[in-house]
């Protein structure tokens, strides 16, 4: 495993997160405005969606377009064309992005999205690779005639991942920039262009789009944002992490996405425990417990931020240091543990799960 050096492939990584930064920059405005002249707004209800006036959607809309723009040109001057990786993540993008504008439009039912969601992704695992191997405790397991099963289920996992926890202004575009962040620095370090170009351009793209989603946001993601950025972080994955022959091949994708990926495991196991539907949309992912808990929604996404970076971190350092990231991943779950019981802890009472929260922002969650 090559060490992280300054190369010129770094040099040309930080080129493509400002040119994505830049086109993401100036097209989120635009698309504000193509949000409110269809009439696609997100409307404040009082419980889960807690902002004071509608929010336009579409920001999703600029981040595929900065993306785009930046992975183009940067593979062109690069690899000198646009490999098939690519080629593929662009046109699975574009789709998954379409299906998520046309949700936030007419509000799609859930099978319906998650029918299109695998669709594309078993687009993706066959025309852009599936993960044929993967490597655990130094054992490679060959996954056959499983790859395709497993590189959809993997990339349908991440998907909705990023989507239900885009639950408060700047939440999901902040922990997705230091993800793709995360992703840029591992690829450099194993030495893969290919998903060094598509990490920086999607960091630089959310990065661009973050200051208009901050708290209070005048533009929100939507389902077209957080499904286009939770499918090429998973093509990321897929095309680099999991095909490295080392142990943290498996390991460092769960990592960098443990955050977002726990939230989701525990809401559909939850939900069914329940008697509901895994696809309904409840009050009790992590934000909300931080919320009920005393904790403000901006310092709610602040602790998320913070747990979100130590997952980040662990998952670099994984690669040499073992033993440290192990023991920051488990103090970092003690310790959102803590933030999400924090009364309980030091003598006081929980506060109760209010059926209307504060008048603060809220985006469109799961």
């Amino acid at each position: 495993m090559p060490d992280f050096v300054f190369t010129s492939k770094t040099m040309f990584g930080l080129l493509a997160i400002c040119a994505a930064f830049a086109v993401s920059v100036a097209a989120t405005p635009l698309a504000g405005k193509l949000a409110a002249k269809c009439g696609c707004f997100d409307q404040p209800d009082g419980a889960r969606k807690l902002h004071k006036v509608p929010v336009p959607y579409f920001g999703g809309l600029a981040i595929l377009a900065g993306f785009v723009c930046s992975v183009v040109i940067f593979s062109f001057v690069m690899l000198g064309t646009i490999p098939q990786n690519i080629a593929v993540m662009v046109i699975g993008g574009m789709s998954i992005c379409f299906v998520g504008v046309m949700d936030d439009m007419y509000d799609m039912p859930a099978l319906l999205k998650l029918f299109f969601q695998i669709a594309v992704s078993a687009f993706t695992a066959c025309f852009g690779g599936a993960i044929e191997y993967t490597t655990i405790l130094d054992k490679t397991i060959v996954l056959g005639a499983f790859s395709v099963p497993v590189t959809v289920l993997w990339m349908v996992l991440i998907i909705n991942a990023v989507n239900l926890i885009d639950g408060l202004d700047g939440l999901a575009s902040g922990v997705s920039a230091l993800e793709s962040f995360a992703l840029l620095v591992t690829s450099l370090i194993m030495g893969n262009t290919v998903c060094m170009i598509a990490s920086a351009a999607l960091c630089g793209a959310v990065l661009g789009f973050l200051p208009f989603n901050a708290n209070r946001a005048t533009i929100f993601m939507g389902d077209a944002g957080s499904m286009f950025i939770g499918y090429v972080m998973a093509c990321i994955s897929v095309f680099g992490l999991f095909k490295a022959q080392a142990l943290f091949s498996i390991v460092v994708p769960a990592l960098i996405f443990a955050l977002p990926i726990l939230d989701t495991v525990l809401a559909f196991f939850r939900r069914i425990a329940k008697g509901q539907s895994p696809f309904k949309a409840d009050r009790s992912h992590l934000h909300h417990k931080l919320i009920d808990s005393g904790f403000t929604p901006k310092q709610s996404v602040i602790v998320i931020y913070c747990a979100s970076a130590v997952f980040c971190v662990a998952s670099i350092l994984f690669m040499k240091y073992k033993i440290l990231s192990g023991v920051l991943v488990l103090a970092d779950l003690v310790l959102l543990e803590i933030f999400k019981h924090w009364r309980w802890f030091f003598g006081g009472k929980e506060k109760p799960s209010p059926q209307k929260a504060p008048a603060e922002n809220a985006e469109k969650s799961g």
